[in-house]
């Protein structure tokens, strides 16, 4: 637990922000769907979001990991 408080102490003192997550709910499974969780995520910076406010993260297929591969992208329309 120490290392997890430690991790969300180090997001909220640097102002991470996360990015909206489009495709899904987790990123995380077991094959037989029995476990799952949102273990990975895309972290921005304030900054960041002033050159591209429109970043999302999109989940994308399992390959070869039990981890979903996430694909961090910013859609603007002129």
């Amino acid at each position: 637990m120490r290392e997890v408080e430690g991790f969300n102490n180090f997001i909220e003192t640097t102002d991470l922000l996360d990015v909206l997550l489009i495709g899904g709910k987790y990123t995380w499974y077991r094959d037989n769907g029995m476990a799952k969780s949102r273990i990975d995520r895309v972290l921005i910076s304030p900054e960041w979001l002033e050159y591209w406010p429109d970043s999302k993260q999109y989940i994308k297929g399992r390959q070869v990991s039990d981890h979903c591969a996430l694909l961090l992208k910013s859609v603007t329309m002129d």
